[in-house]
């Protein structure tokens, strides 16, 4: 489905945001600033697209009841592709980063990938700044308090690595 729906914790209520611009299934998402990002989709032909969707929270938050279509005022921006597909998406002291992820041309278990890349706003691409400790794809990533980055799981993966990350 491309619905997305925000529940208003103050008013105990759903209501209807702007659509995705495709239906699809979302693994991966952070927030930054004012930001949310989306990305790591899954269509129903079951291709993995690398597209990476972003809007403004404040306009999100601008809802209407789900018996009512949002305005035109809502939109989704389409960002360039994730570098491979099933990045993990994480926010880390306000920088976008894709983690991980998979080369579409071969098969996950043997494609899997060790990169760290940033997505500069400046030149609308992503540039590679590291590499995590083992390859992994469709992982989760979290920034914890202490400044650390955690990467959990992923394709065939039972392990969590919890390190420092600096950005080159």
């Amino acid at each position: 489905s491309a619905a997305v729906e925000v529940f208003m914790s103050s008013t105990s209520q759903w209501h209807r945001a702007a659509p995705l611009p495709i239906p699809c299934g979302v693994t991966q998402r952070t927030v930054m600033q004012d930001t949310c990002y989306l990305g790591g989709m899954f269509t129903s032909d079951e291709k993995i697209p690398q597209h990476v969707f972003s809007a403004s929270l404040s306009q999100l938050f601008q809802t209407l009841p789900c018996d009512q279509q949002p305005s035109a005022l809502h939109t989704w921006t389409s960002l360039p592709d994730q570098p491979y597909l099933g990045c993990a998406l994480a926010n880390m002291g306000g920088t976008l980063l894709a983690i991980g992820g998979a080369d579409e041309q071969t098969e996950i278990e043997e494609g899997q990938e060790k990169t760290i890349h940033v997505y500069c706003p400046s030149t609308s691409s992503w540039v590679q700044v590291g590499t995590t400790p083992l390859p992994c794809a469709f992982s989760a990533a979290q920034l914890l308090p202490s400044g650390q980055l955690m990467l959990i799981g992923g394709f065939e993966s039972k392990k969590v690595h919890i390190g420092t990350l600096k950005l080159q």
